[in-house]
């Protein structure tokens, strides 16, 4: 049995990684709590001992918001504790999964869905801090896997933690009869969080490199809300639970889609956005 460490394993995707692959590999997973990856020692200490085939680092700071209010606890853990995990890697002889973002392409002018080849530019520290960690883990280790998720989305589940997410955050404005705004003019690809685990044990097959992983979609992300509310047969009342949000990007379209076209060609096809509701909502039985 393969021997996976799972840091940031109380998140979102980690907390499902483990719960789904936990009788196929022979998983530690490692909470902030159990491990500071800030600490460049510590890493070395625990990854030397359990010898992992595999590490997935899933441990960040997401938070976008706080990455700007404080760009240096931002560049702690999004870089420096990035780096700790490739050098304890490297030692151990472990091959690294390291979790990057589209946030990398958040400054890009030219319209996506953005290739692995396009350049990244992104405005944001936390996009920053991402593209950052992908070019230094580069010259560290060579067993590297760089895959670049988009936003994903699913329900909460038992012992599983839910992060604010497009398709979480619609039903919950229906259940708590609010309106949320959203805009008209942001395009994003949006992924189930399923659809990649799933798949992820053949992305463990595959050359090392940078991939684009996650979900194409055309649509914007108030039309998206739109479809769900019209799975949930609610798209009659979508009034009461939607408005559309005209200003925000209006000058400038917010442009972070993707392609997996580099992915499709190894076999791992995700679907598209749309797709990848009806397959959440089918599993919850919405």
């Amino acid at each position: 049995m393969k021997k996976v460490l799972l840091t940031g394993a109380s998140g979102f995707f980690a907390s499902r990684f483990y719960t789904y692959y936990k009788n196929k590999y022979e998983i530690l997973p490692l909470s902030h709590r159990d491990l500071d990856i800030t600490d460049e020692r510590r890493c070395l200490e625990i990854i030397q001992s359990f010898k992992p085939d595999y590490v997935i680092h899933t441990a960040a700071i997401a938070d976008t918001g706080l990455c700007e209010r404080n760009p240096e606890l931002s560049f702690e853990i999004n870089v420096k504790g990035s780096i700790n995990i490739a050098k304890a890697c490297s030692l151990a002889k472990s091959k690294l999964i390291y979790l990057s973002s589209e946030q990398i392409f958040n400054g890009n002018f030219e319209k996506g869905p953005y290739n692995e080849n396009h350049i990244p530019r992104p405005n944001t520290v936390y996009g920053n801090h991402k593209l950052q960690a992908e070019d230094e883990l580069k010259g560290i280790i060579e067993e590297l896997w760089i895959l670049r998720f988009s936003w994903l989305f699913g329900f909460p589940e038992k012992n599983c933690r839910v992060s604010s997410n497009i398709l979480w955050n619609v039903v919950s404005s229906v259940l708590k009869d609010k309106r949320i705004k959203l805009p008209v003019n942001e395009f994003r690809g949006m992924t189930y969080v399923y659809d990649i685990i799933e798949n992820f044990h053949k992305i463990l097959e595959i050359p090392y490199g940078t991939y684009h992983t996650g979900s194409e979609n055309d649509l914007s992300t108030y039309d998206i809300a739109l479809f769900i509310l019209k799975e949930l047969g609610l798209d009659h009342n979508a009034d009461n639970y939607l408005e559309k949000d005209t200003d925000r990007y209006n000058e400038h379209p917010r442009d972070l889609r993707i392609s997996n076209n580099k992915l499709k060609k190894y076999g791992i096809a995700l679907p598209e956005t749309i797709g990848g509701i009806k397959n959440c909502l089918s599993d919850f039985n919405y």
